[in-house]
């Protein structure tokens, strides 16, 4: 889609590609990072579109790129993206996979070890991996207090198949309130990689967006970064995004109500006086979340209307009578902007009782993307 396309479309998301690349500069100056940063694109990016993200970001030289399915590293190797790409959750059946394509897996149990040598024999070549300690999250890893059970192991293996590329643990409560749990990860995780053969265990990575972002001292060498670079926040962080996302709607039609008229499935809103009631073309297939039923807002210009009634499957009711000039084919901004605007992502989640990610990575392919901002030209991208 591009600029010109607009009038055709109900309802699409914008994306500031500028914004995006000038959050990746914020916390990689906080946090310093001794080798590099590795953007997690994971879920299409956050939903955003991983292919326009990682051509974005492309010229800031990633020391690499995060994903969590095989498919994900396939799609940039195919869209010929030649940088260090780590999959963080790999099949067993997958790891040949990742052989071939020349994707580094997470390595956290000793089958998965033993099974990815048996790659690297078979393909007759040393093949790189990133070993995950658990050091409290408690899904996947090497334990971290259990080195004498599996550090001979995996020292063998690299003597002779593989080549142990880095090592990391994920903090489990980094948004919280309180430093001490994320402290103690650290701690542990200093401690289990102390107790490898010196020049073992390659660069470490512990980070992602929250931790770097409040106590950067805990990022080791290499940084992380998720949310943050897609304008949301987990938690508590002291340094605000700048706004990366905005879910634009148009109005399809506009009517006049009587006081006591209903709205949408239930009836769950009644108009308290006459009023003026505007049908937006986006629902929850679009990913508006139901929860946002007589619930949220929607914004005109510098405006914001209430949403009344039941969000459906294609379109949602918002009461205008306060907004003059609202009309069919009028513009509105259902998620999007910066600081705690009643429709700003950080906002609508609050108000669904999820998180960011949830809404981001919920916004479904039915909404075009629209890219620009920066040195990006306005266009439109598949996904």
């Amino acid at each position: 889609m591009n600029t010109s396309d607009l009038s055709k479309v109900r309802a699409w998301v914008d994306i500031d590609l500028g914004a995006l690349v000038a959050n990746y500069d914020t916390l990689q100056a906080r946090a310093k990072p001794a080798v590099g940063v590795l953007p997690i694109v994971k879920a299409d990016a956050y939903g955003l579109g991983m292919c326009p993200v990682v051509r974005a970001l492309e010229p800031r030289g990633p020391w690499g790129y995060g994903v969590a399915a095989i498919s994900e590293g396939i799609e940039l190797r195919e869209k010929g993206i030649g940088r260090r790409v780590i999959c963080f959750f790999c099949t067993p059946e997958e790891l040949d996979l990742a052989a071939e394509a020349n994707i580094i897996p997470a390595i956290g149990d000793l089958t998965a070890l033993d099974r990815y040598r048996s790659s690297a024999r078979r393909m007759g070549r040393r093949l790189p991996f990133h070993l995950e300690i658990d050091t409290g999250m408690g899904r996947c890893g090497f334990h971290h207090a259990d080195t004498a059970r599996w550090l001979p192991r995996v020292l063998e293996a690299c003597a002779e198949d593989l080549e142990w590329e880095g090592t990391f643990a994920h903090y489990h409560s980094a948004d919280e309130a309180g430093i001490e749990p994320t402290q103690d990860q650290w701690e542990r995780f200093q401690a289990c990689v102390s107790r490898f053969p010196q020049g073992s265990g390659g660069v470490k990575h512990t980070a992602a967006s929250a931790s770097a972002a409040r106590w950067p001292q805990f990022s080791a060498d290499v940084l992380r970064p998720g949310l943050f670079l897609y304008g949301g926040v987990a938690g508590h962080e002291p340094i605000e995004p700048r706004a990366v996302a905005a879910v634009r709607a148009r109005v399809t039609s506009v009517r006049e109500v009587p006081e006591g008229w209903t709205v949408s499935y239930g009836a769950t809103h009644r108009a308290a006086r006459p009023s003026r009631w505007a049908t937006l073309a986006i629902g929850y297939a679009d990913g508006l979340r139901r929860e946002l039923s007589n619930n949220g807002f929607v914004r005109f210009a510098d405006r914001e209307a209430p949403i009344v009634g039941r969000v459906c499957m294609d379109v949602t009711v918002v009461d205008v009578t306060d907004i003059e000039g609202v009309e069919a084919g009028s513009i509105a901004t259902v998620i999007g902007g910066a600081g705690d605007g009643e429709v700003s992502l950080m906002s609508v989640a609050r108000r669904c009782g999820t998180i960011a990610y949830e809404i981001l990575t919920g916004l479904t392919r039915r909404l075009p993307r629209r890219y620009h901002g920066g040195d990006f030209e306005p266009r439109g991208e598949g996904r």
